[in-house]
């Protein structure tokens, strides 16, 4: 499912990445929050993006395609430590790195495929 949410890069000449998901919402309300760039000024930023997934689209979508709402920078802090216990906490630091611009988008999702086949 991760990566299927990765695939969502619209609209695709302002969305960097998205790099890794953040945290799923699979229960009764499905939603799922990224770390991905958002371009601004025709600059990449780090950013925080978020949508449901429900009916065949999810929300927010545009012209039939499945986008992302950008969070904007001084909420992310705050959600971030408003995420569930089962977010890790190397996930968070890394995920903070990336918005604070110590890491860059590659070196956020290469971590995230090596958790992921050290999990499987």
């Amino acid at each position: 499912m991760e990566r299927e949410i990765l695939r969502i890069n619209s609209p695709h000449e302002f969305v960097g990445g998205p790099y890794v998901v953040v945290h799923i919402e699979k229960g009764k309300e499905r939603w799922a929050i990224v770390a991905m760039g958002w371009k601004i000024e025709g600059r990449m930023e780090p950013r925080l993006g978020i949508r449901w997934f429900w009916g065949s689209l999810g929300n927010p979508q545009s012209s039939g395609y499945s986008t992302w709402l950008v969070i904007p920078p001084m909420l992310s802090r705050p959600i971030l430590l408003g995420l569930p216990s089962t977010v890790t906490v190397w996930n968070l630091r890394l995920v903070q790195d990336f918005l604070d611009g110590r890491k860059s988008g590659a070196q956020l999702r290469q971590a995230w495929e090596e958790n992921v086949r050290s999990a499987e």
